[in-house]
């Protein structure tokens, strides 16, 4: 049997202090309630509760569980994408090397802000129907770090392809953060995994020795 479609859009969108504030209390008070409640028992009643508004006033807003989780998830793979940016445009990053490090620690920083709750948010991304949210936060991922590698292709193997290299960087580094926080706690000690993955996607993208191509 196929299963029901869930209308998981907000029903409106504040516009006064008031209701935003409200808003913002709903919304931090189902992400509390999903991590220690889990998807089954983050009820409705119990999130409006938390953030102290009637089931009501949170019905003005977001008609089902699954626009609450929605808006979550796309809060969520904003800021996720916000931490990778701002890790490559980091003028710091001098070098690909410099670059590379500075995203793997973004990419497990971003899966580390709170590992319960984002891998609930994982899990509901197709109940929540923001399937095209999650592939284009990958893709505006993607995209960064190709900018990267192209202002840094001197320093890259030849016949290294920087669309190609990104598409390929972001899907390890996902995995492996993913992986990690998730499931495998024990590597992320002492930047295990983090210098694992260096080790994987240089390995892949550097030149030997970090030697620059001659223009």
């Amino acid at each position: 049997m196929a299963s029901q479609f869930v209308d998981a859009n907000p029903r409106k969108l504040p516009c006064q202090a008031r209701s935003k504030a409200t808003v913002d209390a709903v919304i931090t008070a189902a992400a509390q309630v999903l991590i220690e409640r889990g998807y089954e028992g983050a009820t409705t009643a119990r999130v409006a509760e938390r953030a102290g508004v009637s089931v009501g006033s949170l019905y003005q807003y977001f008609p089902n569980k699954e626009a609450l989780i929605a808006v979550l998830i796309e809060r969520h793979a904003d800021e996720i994408v916000g931490i990778m940016q701002q890790a490559l445009n980091d003028p710091a990053n001098a070098t690909l090397e410099d670059g590379l490090r500075a995203i793997i620690r973004a990419g497990t920083s971003a899966h580390h802000l709170d590992p319960t709750l984002h891998k609930i948010l994982n899990e509901q991304v197709p109940r929540a129907g923001r399937l095209a949210k999650a592939m284009d936060t990958s893709r505006q991922i993607t995209r960064a770090i190709e900018r990267f590698l192209r202002a840094h292709a001197s320093e890259m193997k030849p016949g290294c392809d920087p669309a190609v290299a990104a598409i390929v960087i972001e899907t390890a580094l996902e995995a492996l953060a993913h992986k990690a926080v998730i499931e495998r706690r024990d590597l992320l000690a002492d930047g295990l995994i983090e210098r694992e993955i260096f080790s994987l996607i240089a390995g892949y993208v550097s030149r030997p020795n970090g030697k620059r191509r001659r223009s």
